[in-house]
């Protein structure tokens, strides 16, 4: 239900609209994506220029037809049958190839658009994919998902006609030439048509480009109040927050309908205006062309040759007009794609493969910070308002060394620390979900920074408190994918301790979970977890409260089986409760992201009374959610 950081709420008057440049941005985008899909689109480009080429061939038809046959019948009292018949069948012949013409510029446009969706989609979601764990916390998830879905589709909605318009510019280039080889007066005729469509063009982007902006931001908005709401459903629910909800998602509805209503109101004023330039025209060259034929400057042929011109330009001079009034929400959407795709910040892997070794972790000197800076954020710009320019840095992990080495007898580290302390910090640096700021971590003397991918996921593999599921099978959210046999995959769940009930499932291991794993308990969840991680049996586990939500006995069972059955692995432990800490082989206490103090169980709580109080006090809380939960 709070509103994402990312997406600062105003209570004040929202800065000026601002209004950038469209014209020439907005068409240097499209021919960006018109060259990248160069194959479609210059098929598309053809189809368009040839439906202009039949166009004009049907101008020049009707021009001939009525000097050499019509004006001759009239001439002679009797229509002069053959020639009629011939220019009957001309004119169908072009009508039937101009509607393949069509058919085909429609077809490949339309190859050339979705092709450029796909793209540019899977190069989101491709940087989504691969940039830092941070950076995906700083950005609001509604804008994420609206610049996939709505910002991408605003980025080339002009595409579609985008091939007729400039098939438009090869007839309108053509048909200047026709008439000034005809008639000079009517030239200006179309002279001012022209400057007339770009002096409209110039006034609707002027109006339009800030309401595209403010829509792209709002749309933004009404995905993320969704997203939040869905997401959020036990609490929504649970608080009785519904009406809540649905009236801050519905003023926020409301504003982009607004919004929408704004911009069709601009292009309800424009778009007629397109649409009359040409019958403006045609009328103009008809009352022109009369006067000038009775001076004898132009014969009757060309009156008419020159008229169906402009009748025939009408509509791709409208297409070019569609093109224009899109620009805005081009120039706008593609903005906003291009500032996710211009993140330099990605997680680079290395080079080295990890040899054969016993697991042996080690933290040297290590230093952490959060930061918040604004220049990673999604959203400002020409794409929205404005960020708080501050940069907000907070020293999460500070001169961290420790080691965890089974030769050593450190097999089992067991991380204990109050709230805030850093120890979720610390297993996402060992999981290198981060990168430290200074120092180094090592797995078996190799720095994680120079493994390669597969090394690294194969290494080491993190269970989190809060575990996903996948809208899948018991199998799928295991394998995840790889090619894991289900004799691995009942092995790991029988150490998770999650065989039993997925046993008990109707389908065993194809039996479907639902979204999030809806189906399963939040025990069973983490177990499912827990599983996916060791079936890949990794050199180095680490569990951050991986099984806060299982019973103790539960817990118990799934760490003396993982001691037991994961021989070659190395066990980094976030742990709370006092019989999962006094399984540890060694215990690292934390405080204000420090190692204060580090040792045996045992010897922690006779020398360190900050940590005896702190292990106490859970064991205390066990007791009495046990004592709650048997009322």
């Amino acid at each position: 239900m709070s509103t994402s950081a990312t997406t600062p709420v105003t209570t004040g008057p929202r800065p000026a609209r601002q209004r950038p440049a469209v014209l020439l941005p907005g068409l240097k985008r499209l021919l960006i994506g018109a060259w990248e899909q160069k194959g479609w689109f210059s098929l598309a480009v053809i189809g368009a220029i040839l439906f202009a080429v039949l166009q004009i061939a049907t101008s020049s038809v009707i021009g001939d037809v009525t000097e050499d046959v019509v004006i001759p019948s009239f001439a002679e009292g009797e229509p002069l049958t053959g020639g009629l018949l011939t220019g009957a069948l001309l004119i169908l012949g072009i009508a039937v190839l101009r509607s393949v013409t069509v058919a085909m510029r429609r077809a490949l446009a339309s190859a050339t658009q979705f092709s450029l969706l796909q793209t540019y989609r899977e190069r989101l979601v491709s940087v989504y994919a691969r940039v830092p764990l941070l950076w995906h916390r700083r950005q609001s998830t509604g804008t994420l998902l609206s610049s996939v879905y709505a910002d991408v589709e605003a980025t080339f909605y002009a595409m579609g006609p985008f091939p007729f318009a400039l098939a438009t510019v090869f007839m309108v280039v053509y048909a200047t030439v026709v008439v000034a080889r005809i008639d000079a007066v009517l030239l200006l005729v179309m002279a001012g048509m022209v400057l007339l469509l770009i002096g409209l063009n110039v006034a609707l982007q002027r109006f339009a480009a800030p309401i595209a902006i403010e829509s792209q931001r709002l749309r933004a908005e009404v995905a993320e109040i969704a997203h939040e709401s869905f997401d959020g459903a036990n609490v929504v629910k649970s608080l009785g927050q519904e009406d809540t909800e649905e009236q801050r998602f519905n003023r926020s509805a409301d504003a982009l309908r607004s919004n929408g209503i704004r911009f069709g109101y601009i292009r309800g004023w424009f778009d007629p205006a397109i649409d009359a330039l040409p019958n403006v025209g045609i009328l103009l060259v008809a009352a022109l062309g009369a006067w000038r034929i009775s001076t004898g400057h132009l014969t009757t042929g060309e009156l008419v040759e020159v008229s169906y011109l402009f009748t025939l330009t009408s509509l791709p001079i409208r297409s070019f007009g569609w093109v224009l009034g899109d620009l805005s929400r081009t120039v706008v959407g593609g903005a906003r794609v291009q500032k996710i795709l211009d993140v330099h910040d990605r997680r680079e892997y290395g080079t080295t493969e990890l040899a054969d070794g016993p697991g042996v972790v080690r933290f040297d000197r290590v230093d952490f910070e959060y930061h918040d800076d604004p220049a990673t954020l999604v959203g400002g710009g020409v794409t929205g308002e404005p960020h708080d320019t501050e940069v907000r840095r907070v020293q999460a992990v500070h001169e961290v060394s420790l080691v965890a080495d089974p030769s050593a007898g450190r097999r089992t580290v067991a991380v204990v620390g109050p709230t805030g302390s850093g120890k979720s910090t610390l297993a996402l640096l060992a999981a290198r979900l981060v990168d430290p700021n200074r120092g180094s971590i090592t797995l078996d003397g190799v720095d994680l920074r120079s493994l390669t991918d597969r090394a690294l996921t194969a290494g080491v593999a993190l269970v989190l408190q809060q575990a996903f599921v996948f809208d899948d099978t018991v199998r799928a959210n295991v394998t995840l994918g790889e090619d894991i046999d289900d004799e691995t995959v009942w092995w790991a769940l029988e150490v998770a301790q999650a065989a039993g009930f997925v046993r008990g499932l109707a389908d065993g291991l194809d039996s479907e979970l639902g979204e999030r794993g809806g189906s399963l308990s939040g025990g069973q969840r983490q177990r499912i977890a827990l599983a996916r991680a060791l079936a890949r049996r990794p050199r180095l586990l680490i569990l951050d409260d991986a099984t806060s939500a299982c019973d103790p006995t539960v817990e118990l069972a799934i760490l003396d089986g993982i001691r037991r059955e994961m021989t070659e692995s190395t066990l980094l432990v976030i742990a709370y409760r006092k019989s999962t800490i006094s399984l540890a082989d060694d215990v690292v206490f934390m405080e204000h992201g420090r190692i204060v103090a580090q040792g045996p169980h045992e010897e922690l709580r006779r020398s360190t009374p900050a940590y005896r109080a702190l292990v106490d006090a859970y064991e205390e809380a066990a007791i009495s959610d046990a004592l709650l939960e048997g009322r």
